[in-house]
């Protein structure tokens, strides 16, 4: 579900013959705070930079983190999704990082997924087939339901169920995939 970031990490880092140090991205959507006390000015600050902190994938790196967010010395960072422990070491379970071979692999991974569904474009595969992720889908909010005309009893049409993976789970998945 996320291809278009993948895919700009894929391009960039390939054109400019880089190494990613992460992918990344937040909402842009304005916050709305809410609070059962009256908060202090810091106070409201500090809840509006936890929701623009950023969500995705970063190198497991500690110098590499360290360079992201300066401030952080050990404990979650504010602004990326890592926590840096007391032996100066990024947490594997507390924090959204990847290895170099990890990145490598995902953007293989990109590159099959973007390969395959142009195969089935161009073989006029055009299902309507939105995501199901943690009991919801875009379906619940989009304006073209009358031209799509998807519904779950009719027509056949199905969800594209997605299940909710751990990233040990997934890492373990790409690993299995055959790349030819």
């Amino acid at each position: 579900m996320q291809l278009q970031l993948l895919t700009y990490l894929d391009a960039i880092t390939k054109k400019e013959e880089m190494e990613p140090a992460g992918v990344l991205y937040f909402s842009i959507l304005e916050p709305i705070i809410q609070s059962d006390k009256k908060m202090t000015e810091e106070e409201i600050e500090d809840k509006i930079r936890k929701n623009f902190k950023m969500e995705g994938l970063v190198l497991a790196d500690v110098k590499v983190v360290k360079m992201m967010d300066k401030s952080l010395d050990k404990g979650y960072s504010d602004m990326i999704p890592v926590y840096v422990g007391k032996d100066d070491e990024i947490s594997k379970k507390l924090s959204s990082t990847a290895t170099k071979e990890q990145f490598k692999l995902l953007q293989k991974y990109i590159i099959k997924v973007i390969k395959d569904i142009s195969k089935e474009i161009l073989s006029g595969k055009i299902d309507i087939k939105p995501y199901y992720k943690n009991k919801k889908t875009p379906c619940e909010y989009c304006k073209y339901k009358s031209i799509c005309q998807f519904d779950k009893n009719k027509f056949n049409n199905e969800y594209n169920y997605v299940p909710k993976l751990k990233n040990e789970d997934i890492w373990e998945k790409l690993g299995g995939i055959s790349w030819e």
